[in-house]
């Protein structure tokens, strides 16, 4: 067993999982082949060995290196991956986008491998982004190899990752066994006995490096006579083994070999290996060392660059160099070096104590590239600021400055400060209070970030003391707390010499939800004043980007779908283009919301989906809220009771406003369509329970829909007086144009006489034209109203084919089923054409249908064009047709046979 508890991997066994991974890739399932292993346990040799058995197959390769993780995107520009934007702004979701263009562009006709070596090295958003899209994969002849050591936060995020591929193959590599052994003694002595191989088996614990090493060392009749003695060199040995197989090189092979161990990364090129080597014919140095099999040449680019072949090799070279000698070999490569990262890489290696000058280059430097947006390299240039800090306060302002880049990054296992310490300093609390905030625990977030008083913000640096209170007013706001005290901090900040561009965004959203909170009713925002500016022009700039995606949310919740889409559509399209990068699918997610409230549910299910693709944990409470209305339209009544509960939870503990208000709305939606009466007539007591009394919110400006979706509420709990109150308000604050029809069929629900019937009837007949999805539950409240009446039957199948026009076949199936009898007969169902398909079948039947092309339809949905085509030609099969025109007409046909019946 090995130390993670898995079995050892016998030959057999890996040849059996590797041929599994390769029958399932060729077959159409994109899969992974993940090698886990400790260094030099052969994931490299593996890798190899299986690209070797593809000799059709299109190879793309990369490794990831220690001193590049910092670096974003770095292990996708190996792969030859165009990153859009710029890399400070790229996020994951859209360089996911990039990754599948990239594939698409190299796949011929055989099987795609892409081999990803050292991954627990890789920066999080190259493995977030190849992990979403293999997610997102289907019918694709694609082999992702990814060899990785079981150690490290880069692990767990890449094993969060794994769970979500199509198919994955494991292997985890604990050595080679006695077989694998014996081959490798016979490669180069075939006579080689098997109690031999079964001595270093043992004696090495098969790690194949270490074998190798000895084999080179040692001739085979050796190790024999040293393993009947004892006297086998330990593993440990490594490094005194490296030490004297260098005392028996050259000189010049052993500085051109340390200086490539001390240049590091991926590789070196001639002029400065020779430069801090001091060797002058490097090309001479490096022909033996190529082949004694310590060096690698690669040729590929412009100039070759050489590297030492194995990690481990270049660690035991590394620690073989006198210290003097190392020294000045790494001022040597600062002086040459062209970037200023490297340079103060080397300068950092280099030094021998604290150096104060070498520390402020390090944070100037780390201010720099937090300016560029590269908060995990900015943290860690802090954190070797402040080990080179000579006085223990100026090491602790570099901590304390790496811990908030930390936080920008989103890489919270990092920082230095335990938020369960009883006492907590005032920065100390600062960052405590930031990274619950950026785990959207809101209401924790707000009891630590308020215990900052205004002499301790007084007494940090201006840009903290910035961020500090643009937190604190954020998570106020996310708390559902005080608004006017969020208002407060946010004024301080805005009038501050300095700012943040990297907190800016939250200040504004944080101003625009508090000003709407405490603004009098004639200040208020309307409807009016927010679409009196240009989209274009609001979206000239990055700040005016964020309005306009503030104006979008408004758009959205208020139900005006059209307008929310032009605004969001802009927005996401930036994050998707990788120019802009905020709020975690946040708007995403109010897109989706603004599709399905339109009846565009396949591009609702689509928008929703993208929300959280790019998300590992800690959903933000307004994405969480709107999420329900994905299994709506996948008709999944248990899925949606699950997912209503999940948002429920997410409130309670960030009781946002604007998720309370668009958590309401998803609730009374969803229960609308796939609920239970049980479960409407419970839904008031229960929201009460949980969220307080929406009678509190009824002063307050808040998204019109809600107005309906507490009418409707109120209904269900037996309360007709609160249905008529909610619905006057809708129709006299502010309203949209829809509101007095809407408002006059809230107000006909609770009434039963026979005119509020006449008058529900009239309401269906001209429908609900701008809100499409409370239009099909205007049809049910009629087709429901009718049925003794003479057009009954017409009703209730009218009813039903909006429904189904939408994709509501759950409450349509409802509605044809109740009641049965000789006067009201049931209804067979009429269902679309596209009933029977998959969600992501109905996402890319819906954009075929809209007239996208492949390439079009799979830069919407985040995936590969190959991708695309199986999941059409199943759409093909599933709705009997062949082409692209014979699905349009079906489609065609059969929204005219579902209208074909309205009263």
């Amino acid at each position: 067993m090995n130390e993670n508890g898995g079995a050892v991997a016998s030959s057999a066994v890996i040849e059996q999982r590797v041929a599994e991974a390769i029958g399932l890739a060729d077959a159409g399932t994109p899969t992974v082949l993940d090698l886990e292993g400790h260094a030099g346990f052969g994931k490299t040799h593996l890798a190899r060995s299986v690209v070797k058995r593809l000799p059709g197959s299109t190879v793309l390769r990369a490794t990831a290196y220690e001193d590049t993780q910092s670096d974003p995107l770095s292990l996708l520009e190996q792969l030859g991956v165009e990153i859009t934007g710029s890399n400070a702004n790229a996020n994951a979701l859209s360089a996911s986008r990039d990754v599948g263009s990239r594939l698409d562009a190299v796949r011929g006709d055989g099987l795609l491998v892409v081999v990803l070596d050292d991954l627990q090295w890789a920066d999080p958003e190259s493995i977030d982004a190849i992990g979403i899209l293999m997610a997102r994969m289907a019918g694709d002849r694609l082999l992702l190899v990814a060899g990785h050591r079981p150690i490290g936060s880069r692990h767990a995020r890449w094993t969060a990752r794994l769970n979500d591929a199509p198919s994955a193959v494991q292997i985890v590599l604990d050595g080679f066994d006695e077989e694998a052994t014996l081959e490798l003694l016979r490669e180069s002595a075939p006579e080689a006995p098997l109690d031999l191989a079964r001595n270093l088996r043992e004696h090495t614990g098969g790690s194949p490096l270490f074998l190798r090493s000895l084999l080179h060392e040692h001739p085979v009749l050796e190790l024999q006579a040293l393993a009947d003695r004892g006297e086998l060199p330990a593993t440990h040995d490594l490094v005194a083994t490296m030490g004297e197989r260098l005392s028996r090189l050259d000189p010049a092979m052993v500085a051109t070999l340390s200086a490539i161990a001390v240049i590091g990364g991926d590789g070196a090129e001639p002029y400065l290996v020779s430069a801090v080597a001091d060797v002058s014919d490097v090309a001479t140095a490096l022909a033996p060392l190529t082949r004694e099999g310590l060096v690698v040449v690669d040729r590929t680019g412009p100039i070759q660059r050489a590297r030492i072949f194995h990690g481990v090799v270049q660690a035991a070279v590394y620690d073989n160099i006198p210290p003097a000698t190392r020294e000045r070999m790494h001022a040597t490569a600062a002086a040459r070096s062209m970037s200023e990262s490297e340079r103060l890489r080397h300068r950092v290696a280099a030094a021998r104590s604290a150096d104060d000058g070498l520390a402020a280059d390090l944070g100037a430097f780390a201010d720099a590239l937090h300016e560029r947006g590269r908060y995990r390299e900015a943290a860690r240039f802090r954190r070797q600021a402040a080990q080179l800090s000579s006085t223990s306060d100026r090491s602790a302002d570099h901590v304390f400055e790496a811990d908030l880049e930390s936080i920008l990054a989103l890489d919270l296992d990092d920082l230095s400060v335990d938020e369960r310490e009883v006492s907590l300093g005032a920065r100390a609390r600062f960052v405590v209070g930031a990274r619950l905030a950026t785990e959207k625990r809101f209401v924790e977030a707000s009891d630590v970030l308020g215990e900052l008083t205004a002499a301790d913000l007084d007494a940090f640096e201006p840009r903290n003391a910035y961020r500090a209170r643009v937190m604190r007013a954020w998570s106020l706001v996310g708390a559902g707390r005080s608004a006017a005290a969020a208002l407060e901090d946010l004024a301080i900040a805005q009038a501050a010499p300095v700012s943040d561009p990297a907190v800016r965004g939250y200040a504004a959203l944080a101003q625009g939800q508090a000003s709407q909170r405490v603004a009098p009713v004639d200040q208020r925002m309307t409807l009016a004043g927010l679409l009196s500016v240009d989209r274009a022009q609001m979206a000239a700039t990055p700040q005016g980007t964020v309005g306009l995606a503030w104006r979008g949310a408004v758009m959205s919740l208020t139900g005006m779908p059209d307008e929310a889409i032009g605004d969001l559509g802009l927005v996401t399209s930036r994050f998707g283009d990788g120019l802009m990068d905020f709020t975690d699918g946040v708007f995403h997610a109010l897109q989706g919301f603004a599709h399905f409230i339109k009846g565009q549910w396949p591009r609702a299910a689509m928008m929703i989906d993208l929300s959280r693709a790019g998300r590992l944990k800690h959903a933000a409470p307004l994405t969480a809220a709107i999420e329900p209305l994905a299994w709506v339209v996948a008709g999944d009544p248990e899925q949606a009771r699950r997912a209503l509960a999940e948002a429920r939870r997410t409130r309670i503990n960030g009781p946002q406003p604007a998720a309370v208000h668009a958590g309401d709305v998803v609730d009374v939606l969803t229960l609308c369509f796939l609920g239970t009466d049980e479960e409407r007539a419970g839904w008031l007591e229960g929201r009460t329970r949980d969220l307080g009394s929406p009678d509190d919110w009824a002063d307050e400006q808040v998204p019109h829909l809600w107005y309906v979706a507490q009418a409707i509420g109120a209904d269900w709990a037996g309360r007709p007086d609160s249905t008529s109150r909610w619905a006057e308000l809708l129709r006299t604050t502010d309203p949209p144009p829809w509101s007095n029809e809407a408002a006059d069929w809230l107000e006909a629900r609770v009434d039963q006489t026979a005119s509020a019937t006449t008058r529900l009837l009239s309401l269906a007949d001209a429908g609900l034209p701008a809100l499409p999805a409370l239009n099909g539950l205007l049809q049910v409240d009629a087709a429901r109203r009718s049925l003794a009446a003479p057009d009954g039957v017409a009703r209730r199948r009218h009813a039903a084919s909006v429904l189904r026009t939408l994709g509501a076949d759950h409450l349509a199936d409802d509605l044809d089923a109740e009641p049965e009898g000789p006067e009201v007969p049931s209804i067979a169902p009429e269902r679309s054409v596209l009933s029977g398909l998959s969600d992501r079948e109905r996402e890319v039947a819906a954009l075929i249908l809209e007239g996208l092309s492949y390439t079009q339809a799979a830069k919407e949905l985040y995936i590969t064009r190959s991708t695309v085509s199986f999941h059409l030609s199943r759409i093909y099969a599933k709705t009997g047709t062949n082409s692209r025109h014979e699905l349009i007409e079906a489609a065609r046909q059969s929204a005219h046979s579902s209208t074909a019946h309205s009263p």
